[in-house]
This record gives structure tokens, sequence and C-alpha cells, in this order.
């Protein structure tokens, strides 16, 4: 049986592949907190939105998620992604996230990705 945080995730990776930032959003805690590699903060909901529809992209990504892990009021997920930027050329990367719970809302979520050689 899957998990509510599990399915939260599952959930919001599709708001992602269908290009939903609303239905991303409804997961979120307003001062929800998103950190990639260390290269991006988004301190709120309205910068997560910016950063969901980033302008360097084209279209929607696929991901497909390999593992999750639970524990507590922690999710960790585990697979790839694939996307366009602007003008059509590729992005493939691998990814580990690990989401922090409060609430029923994701509260914190750090992105490690690494692009695909």
């Amino acid at each position: 049986m899957i998990s509510t945080n599990k399915e939260t995730i599952r959930k919001v990776n599709e708001g992602f592949e269908s290009g939903d930032s609303d239905a991303i959003l409804a997961h979120l805690a307003e001062d929800v907190h998103w950190h990639i590699n260390g290269k991006l903060s988004a301190v709120d909901k309205e910068s997560f939105r910016k950063e969901v529809n980033n302008e360097a992209f084209e279209g929607t990504p696929i991901i497909n998620v390999t593992l999750q892990v639970e524990e507590g009021d922690h999710v960790a997920a585990e697979g790839t992604v694939k996307c366009n930027f602007k003008g059509g050329k590729p992005f493939e990367a691998f990814f580990f996230d690990i989401y922090r719970f409060e609430d029923g809302k994701i509260k914190e979520m750090r992105s490690y990705v690494v692009e695909k050689k």
C-alpha cells in the first residue's frame, strides 16, 4: 500500500509532466523551500511556480521514478528526467529528491540532478 506522502510525490510529478503548476502547488506549504544542487533556492510558492515554468525549457518533462523510500516525515525519490531546452536541445538527467513534509504538505524539497553524458 502506498503512503499518503508517496502518493503526494506521485501527484506532484504528474503535475510536472502535464505542465499543471497549480496541481503541483496544491501540495506545497506556503513557505516551501526548493534547493537544486546549490544552484537554485526557491523560498515560497510563487518562486516555486516560476521555476516550474522555467523559460529555459520547452514542453513538459518525462519523469521516471525508479525508487521511493520513506522515513518519518521525509520521502526520497530517485529516477530520471528527460526534457528539452528552448530550441529543442535535449536534456536527460538522473535525479535524487528529498522531500520533507509538514502538516501533509511539502515543506522542503532538495534536488540533486546529474546530467546523463
